[in-house]
């Protein structure tokens, strides 16, 4: 696989600085190569002696990081022939979501969710004061695709909009468009993206590592009288997940100024 063995041969140089730990440096690197570009199926990955020749490090260490890798399924290992990618990865495997609330909507109708909690709850302060809400529904939900988690969500729901929604009823619908069929529309969010490490629970329902990062994007949603309607706090693992925007170039002169599309 000449692409993997080429990439491969940019590993570590000599005199490199270890910002991170040898054995993480080459899981990510082996974690790219899995999740973004085509690798044949078919086709065995280099064998243990090969990699640990090729990043200078022990085979311990190239054992660790492929016990890792085959525990997120990126992996198989079939004895007597050797390590295989586990799937065909690309980026068609990354989900968009942009800054549009409609794209949100679409990704959520091409994925299933099971709710991990429902229950009203004391709000935190700052959610509270951000709904006009001391007390919320707190809805958690893991939304998967074709059996892979995508993402891990908390939701927040005013209490005056509460008696709206029903658990059995609501299923794995998106929360806007249950408060959409009953009157309450959506018309405008506010959206701030971060990153966080994943704590031990929810690394688990994601299928990645403890203290992985995760992308999360927090949106406040607001109605069309501005009312606030709804929290969601969803946390994403990067390789699953793109954030694509199209830009406009808004002046000329020496300094160009950018700006998203409406």
């Amino acid at each position: 696989m000449p692409e993997m063995n080429k990439e491969m041969a940019r590993g570590r140089r000599a005199g490199q600085p270890r910002i991170q730990p040898l054995y993480h440096q080459i899981y990510i690197h082996l974690r790219q190569l899995l999740t973004e570009t085509e690798l044949d199926t078919n086709e065995a990955l280099p064998s243990e002696p090969a990699l640990a020749q090729r990043y200078g490090v022990s085979r311990v260490t190239i054992r660790k990081t492929l016990d890792q890798l085959e525990s997120e399924g990126l992996i198989t290992r079939v004895h007597g022939k050797g390590t295989f990618p586990a799937r065909a990865a690309g980026p068609q495997d990354k989900a968009n979501i942009s800054s549009g609330l409609d794209n949100l909507l679409s990704f959520e109708a091409r994925t299933s969710a099971v709710n991990l909690e429902w229950q009203m709850i004391a709000a935190d302060p700052a959610i509270a004061q951000q709904l006009d809400s001391a007390r919320c529904l707190r809805i958690t939900r893991l939304r998967s695709r074709e059996g892979a988690p995508m993402s891990y969500t908390t939701l927040h729901v005013p209490e005056r909009y509460v008696h709206l929604l029903d658990e059995a009823e609501t299923a794995d619908e998106p929360i806007v468009r249950a408060l959409d069929r009953k009157g309450v529309t959506a018309q405008r969010a506010e959206q701030v993206i971060s990153a966080i490490a994943a704590p031990a629970t929810m690394a688990r329902e994601l299928h990645v590592k403890a203290g992985s990062p995760l992308i999360v994007m927090r949106r406040v949603i607001y109605d069309q009288h501005q009312v606030p309607v709804l929290h969601q706090e969803s946390r994403y693992p990067p390789d699953r997940f793109e954030y694509r925007m199209t830009l406009n170039r808004l002046s000329v002169g020496p300094v160009a100024q950018w700006g998203p599309t409406a």
